[in-house]
């Protein structure tokens, strides 16, 4: 079985969702605000990343999650070298200790769904 990074080099997404630990509202605005900084950084400073997107929940179901980041890559080897990247790297210092739960998902958009 190839590992993702062997795979073929059609466009990946990755999708990232947070669930935050609980904040003051100014606080939370900071913190969030720090998070667009570092995202904005990525969008140029990143060979590779095609798109990348900060969503907040506005549905605030319980089961919801705080934040999203969706990016797209070039190739399987874009998102692996995203993976090391100081600006990514950054990114994962400051949101890190903010977080309770993180769920991501990266996948082909040619990829099927067969077994």
């Amino acid at each position: 079985m190839k590992t993702k990074y062997e795979q073929s080099s059609a466009m990946v997404k990755h999708l990232v969702m947070w669930r935050l630990r609980a904040a003051e509202n100014g606080e939370r605005a900071e913190q969030l605000a720090s998070i667009a900084r570092a995202i904005e950084a990525m969008r140029n400073g990143i060979h590779g990343l095609q798109r990348v997107e900060l969503g907040r929940d506005q549905s605030q179901v319980s089961d919801s999650a705080d934040l999203v980041l969706y990016c797209e890559f070039d190739s399987w080897a874009a998102l692996q070298a995203y993976e090391t990247h100081p600006l990514h790297e950054q990114l994962k210092r400051l949101i890190g200790p903010l977080r309770v739960e993180r769920r991501v998902v990266d996948y082909e958009t040619s990829m099927t769904l067969d077994a």
